[in-house]
C-alpha cells in the first residue's frame, strides 16, 4: 500500500488551492513554449510548481506530471514510473511502454530514443510533460544523459517543462546552443512590487503602502516570504503594522524543513558553523568550519538558489 501511494505521488499533478494567478508570467511561459523545452528555476518557496500548474490550468493544457527524486538515479526505476505516468496520461493505449530490462542496457541510447518516440506518439497535441523537483536527482546520475537524449527529439505540439532550484546542468548545453530550451530564472519568477500588492488584496489583507514597500524590500520578491509575512500581519491592528515587529519564526521553520533537514551531514555542519557570518570567502569559511569542500558547498548553495549569492571581486564573496 505504501509503495502504491509513492507511485501515485510521483505521477500526480499537484492540487492547487485558491491561488494568485500570475498573468505576467503566463505570458512569459507562452513565449517560452515556442521552444520545445522550458527550464523554470528559482529558490525554494519561489512558487515554481504553483506557477506551472496554474499556467496549465489557465491555458487548459493536458499534461503528464512527474515528480523527480533521488530514486530516479536508477534508470530502470525512472522508466518504470514514467511508463505508469504515460498509462495515466493516455489510457486509450492498453499496451504499456517497455521496461528497461538487462538486454537493453548495452544500447541504452537507442532504447531511450525509441522509448520517448513511443511516448510522444501517445500524447495528443497540444500536450505538456512536466518534470518537477528536477534538482533532487543527483548531478552525477546517468538520468541526465537519458533526459538530454529524450529532450533532443521533442516533436511539434509537445512541450516539456523542467522545474528545478538549480540552473540547467552542463549536459543540456547543446540544447541551449541549438535554441531548443527556454530559461525562466529567479529574476523572472520573483514577485514584482505590484504583484505583491495584488496578492495582498486577493487575500483580503490590504496593507498601508509604506508597510507593503517594507514587506517587499524585506522579502525581495520571494513568494513564501511574502505569504508568511502577510499571514503574520493579517491579525495585526493597522496602527501597529510594521515589518520591524514581524517575528521570523515561520521563516526559520521553512528553512529548516526545506533546506537544512534535506542536506547531508557535512552541509548541515557547514550551515551551522557559518550561520553567524553575513558574508564569507572560501578561505575564511574553510578555516572556520574545517571542511575542505567548503568551496563546493558554497557553490552548490548559490547554484541551487539556497539564498546564497556569489559576488565576484578580488576575492569571491558569498552573501
Amino acid at each position: 500500500m505504501a509503495e502504491k501511494k509513492i507511485s501515485l505521488a510521483k505521477i500526480t499533478r499537484p492540487k492547487l488551492p485558491d491561488i494568485f494567478a500570475r498573468k505576467r508570467l503566463f505570458t512569459v511561459l507562452d513565449s517560452a513554449r515556442e521552444k520545445p523545452v522550458t527550464w523554470v528555476s528559482g529558490p525554494a518557496g519561489s512558487g515554481k510548481t504553483t506557477l506551472v500548474a496554474s499556467y496549465l490550468d489557465a491555458r487548459k493544457l493536458p499534461c503528464l506530471w512527474y515528480q523527480a527524486d533521488e530514486s530516479d538515479a536508477d534508470i530502470a526505476s525512472f522508466i518504470y514510473y514514467l511508463g505508469m505516468a504515460a498509462q495515466k496520461a493516455a489510457p486509450r493505449y492498453r499496451k504499456p511502454l517497455p521496461f528497461l530490462t538487462p538486454e537493453y542496457l548495452q544500447g541504452i541510447s537507442t532504447f531511450t530514443r525509441r522509448y520517448f518516440e513511443n511516448l510522444y506518439g501517445r500524447l495528443k497535441p497540444p500536450f505538456t510533460l512536466v518534470f518537477d523537483n528536477y534538482q533532487d536527482v543527483p548531478a552525477e546520475a546517468r538520468f541526465h544523459e537519458i533526459m538530454q537524449e529524450a529532450l533532443s527529439s521533442v516533436p511539434e505540439g509537445i512541450s516539456v517543462m523542467l522545474i528545478s532550484r538549480s540552473e540547467p546542468l552542463p549536459v543540456f548545453t547543446r540544447l541551449r546552443a541549438q535554441n531548443k530550451m527556454s530559461f525562466i530564472g529567479w529574476k523572472d519568477i520573483k514577485f514584482s512590487l505590484e504583484e505583491a500588492r495584488k496578492l495582498s488584496l486577493s487575500r483580503k489583507n490590504p496593507l498601508p503602502e509604506e508597510v507593503m514597500e517594507q514587506l517587499y524590500a524585506s522579502t525581495e520578491g520571494w513568494a513564501a516570504g511574502i505569504v508568511l509575512m502577510l499571514e503574520q500581519l493579517r491579525t495585526t491592528a493597522p496602527a501597529r503594522m510594521s515589518i520591524d515587529n514581524f517575528t521570523r519564526e515561520e521563516i526559520f521553520h521553512y528553512f529548516a524543513g526545506e533546506i537544512f533537514e534535506k542536506a547531508d551531514r557535512e552541509t548541515q555542519h557547514f550551515l551551522l558553523a557559518s550561520a553567524c557570518l553575513p558574508a564569507m570567502t572560501v578561505p575564511v569559511v574553510q578555516e572556520l568550519t574545517g571542511i575542505e569542500s567548503s568551496h563546493a558547498i558554497l557553490a552548490a548553495l548559490s547554484r541551487n538558489h539556497f539564498f546564497t549569492e556569489r559576488h565576484l571581486s578580488a576575492d569571491t564573496v558569498y552573501l
